[in-house]
């Protein structure tokens, strides 16, 4: 079967390393402290697995995010603290990865899914009322003005 979308990765690049895995728990903590009946990621016996997918999902930063974690896991709570704050704030690449795939694994635990009521991506085709007034307004004005592209499949 020839696929027109590569399958999605259930796996990292490469297993990680029980450093890089509590470094990845410890800065998932940070961001993502427990509160109240909010359990904190390392909390959650399923969180692990999620945030494998999540490394699986974004293998081309991989390597940044788990250097950068385990840099960042040597540091003690406050150091950790501080530095993930001065990360953000310089919008580092590797700050946003790293926080993209321990909160975004996070978001996918099911159990966490359920608590903020969010019943995860969902075909939700809009009214035809709605549809048609997009049209009208010119949504795909763009794409009719470019004209016509075809590529041929291989």
């Amino acid at each position: 079967m020839n696929r027109s979308v590569p399958p999605h990765p259930s796996a990292p690049p490469r297993p990680i390393t029980g450093d890089e895995q509590a470094a990845l728990l410890r800065i998932a903590d940070a961001l993502i402290p427990a509160r109240g009946e909010d359990a904190a990621p390392s909390d959650i016996a399923e969180y692990q697995r999620h945030l494998e997918l999540a490394l699986a999902a974004r293998d081309d930063a991989f390597g940044a995010v788990t250097r950068l974690a385990v840099v960042l896991g040597a540091l003690d709570d406050g150091q950790l603290d501080r530095e993930l704050r001065a990360l953000h704030a310089r919008a580092d690449d590797g700050f946003q990865a790293l926080s993209a795939i321990v909160c975004g694994a996070y978001l996918t635990v099911p159990e966490v899914r359920t608590r903020i009521g969010y019943p995860g991506q969902e075909n939700r085709p809009p009214p035809f009322d709605q549809a048609a007034e997009e049209i009208m307004n010119g949504i795909l004005d763009p794409v009719i003005a470019r004209g016509s592209r075809y590529t041929p499949a291989p």
